[in-house]
């Protein structure tokens, strides 16, 4: 695959990144977003925590799959607080009790532009999205009975670049990574009778480490800071996870 298609396929994932309903970025989780990767599959666990507020109800935790086939690589996570977390048992018997506990499904497309391989310098463009539901929402689908969601449900939809370092370390590797962004967010599912406001986008950007072990294990954490229009203020998260598969990163 040649330069100018890789750039032509980069220019067409970021149309469809901010067209698509269906495509990510977890609220107080870093947006990981390597470019440095290869063919294979992982699945990782990873735990979040905003810099400014040090209660563990506020930290997120997330799960995903990865999957890389040739230069496109696509992870999906399913992410949550702690706080709703610990509450699943409840909404188990009264899905009232926590209708509003959010968790937030994304999924997120890395297209390699250059680098890697022999290069120790990597290039990928990125998009995606994240849609948010409740527990209410969960229940309600299984066709139990459960009270109805009292708010929209936001759509968030990050598209950047990222570029990466790579460091051999013998039985190991260290991958740096740093990648801007900008975030469009869309309220859905407005209720009735209620007035929704969009959340203006915003720039944002991550820098992170990956470390893979033997390419089977890999240990990874990263920084993360936007700023929030709405808020007129800086957010700023901090996190770290943890992946095991065959492939996927080099």
């Amino acid at each position: 695959m040649n330069r100018a298609y890789r750039v032509g396929g980069a220019a067409m994932l970021l149309a469809l990144a901010g067209a698509s309903p269906a495509l990510a970025q977890i609220q107080g989780m870093p947006l990981f977003t390597n470019p440095r990767f290869a063919t294979g599959i992982r699945v990782h666990a990873d735990y979040g925590v905003l810099t400014n507020n040090s209660s563990s109800d506020f930290a997120v935790v997330q799960g995903g799959l990865g999957l890389v086939l040739g230069p496109v690589g696509i992870d999906a996570n399913v992410g949550t607080t702690l706080a709703t977390a610990k509450s699943a048992s409840s909404c188990n018997a009264d899905p009232y009790l926590c209708a509003n506990g959010r968790a937030t499904g994304s999924a997120l497309l890395q297209l390699h532009l250059a680098g890697g391989g022999m290069s120790n310098l990597s290039l990928s463009a990125f998009g995606g999205a994240s849609m948010d539901f409740s527990a209410g929402d969960i229940k309600c689908s299984g066709g139990g009975s459960c009270g109805p969601s009292l708010e929209g449900k936001l759509l968030n939809i990050p598209v950047g670049a990222a570029i990466g370092l790579h460091v051999p370390l013998g039985l190991a590797s260290l991958n740096l990574w740093g990648a801007p962004r900008y975030t469009f967010g869309h309220i859905i599912n407005c209720p009735s009778g209620t007035t929704c406001t969009n959340p203006k986008g915003n720039f944002g950007w991550a820098v992170g480490a990956d470390l893979p072990i033997f390419r089977i294990i890999s240990v990874r954490a990263a920084y993360d800071s936007h700023k929030d229009q709405d808020l007129n203020k800086t957010i700023s998260v901090i996190g770290a996870g943890v992946s095991i598969g065959i492939g996927g990163m080099r």
